[in-house]
């Protein structure tokens, strides 16, 4: 085989190879480096005391009621904010024993540690450890979650379902909205929820008081300074709310879908 021959054979080989490297060469330099690890995105979860007046008196029945699903949605997503604790006050002509708020503690979320993993203030060292502890946080919220879904989801079939979904009056059926208030208002300002970051408030109920012969005004005041209240279907003057915040609401879907939001 001649000089030339073996010149063109050698480059027809590796020509091919050298274009490979040169391209492979293009592709690290533009993205075919490792991504970079993102910042992991702050994560501040806070306690909610969320307490529910639920009218079930006969005046209501204009009123699309809380079902068990709705209850279960919205103590989930308290669980989901960071837990604390979830309430409901029957209002109606219940038995004396049934006039106290029913009351569920919700196991609380850990926050996650936020970090840049380009701050070049921290060692490889103290950003693996971050890590670590974030990854150990996130598995320790969702055994959390889980534990108070099942908590949840015993609560409501257990204790709101019978006294509270399926109320029947203890004789006349009447509206006691004042003992209601009054006793829901104690409950807002117990110390034990004076840390909590958000006070709600929801009454499905048309804010008729009746708690005996005729409709007489509301006499009982609600005040908490953090507190919002929420109502659903109600026709009556807000006086009786000393608080941070009263919203109105033409149903219980737009209710729902606003505290989930939160």
């Amino acid at each position: 085989m001649n000089k030339n021959k073996i010149n063109t054979f050698f480059w027809l080989i590796c020509l091919p190879m050298f274009a490979l490297s040169f391209i492979s060469c293009i592709s690290d330099n533009q993205g075919g480096a490792a991504t970079p690890e993102p910042a992991p995105a702050a994560v501040n979860y806070s306690k909610t005391l969320l307490v529910i007046g639920d009218d079930r008196s006969g005046s209501t029945n204009d009123i699309r009621k809380l079902t068990e699903d709705d209850y279960k949605d919205l103590f989930t997503a308290v669980s989901e904010k960071g837990g604390g604790a979830v309430a409901v006050g029957l209002i109606g002509n219940p038995q004396m024993q049934n006039r106290e708020p029913y009351l569920l503690t919700l196991k609380t979320l850990e926050n996650l540690q936020p970090y840049d993993p380009k701050d070049t203030h921290l060692t490889l060292s103290q950003k693996s450890k971050i890590k670590l502890e974030n990854e150990r946080r996130n598995a320790g919220n969702k055994k959390t979650l889980q534990a108070n879904a099942g908590e949840i989801s015993v609560f409501v079939d257990s204790v709101i379902l019978p006294n509270v979904i399926n109320y029947r009056p203890s004789g006349i059926d009447h509206t006691n909205l004042d003992d209601a208030i009054s006793r829901i208002n104690i409950l807002v300002n117990e110390p034990g929820y004076q840390s909590y970051g958000r006070i709600i408030v929801v009454f499905v109920s048309d804010g008729q008081n009746q708690p005996g012969n005729g409709v007489r005004p509301i006499q009982s005041r609600l005040t908490h300074s953090k507190a919002s209240v929420y109502l659903v279907g109600w026709e009556t003057g807000t006086n009786c709310f000393g608080v941070q915040a009263i919203e109105n609401f033409s149903n219980k879907e737009g209710l729902i879908d606003y505290i989930k939001n939160l």
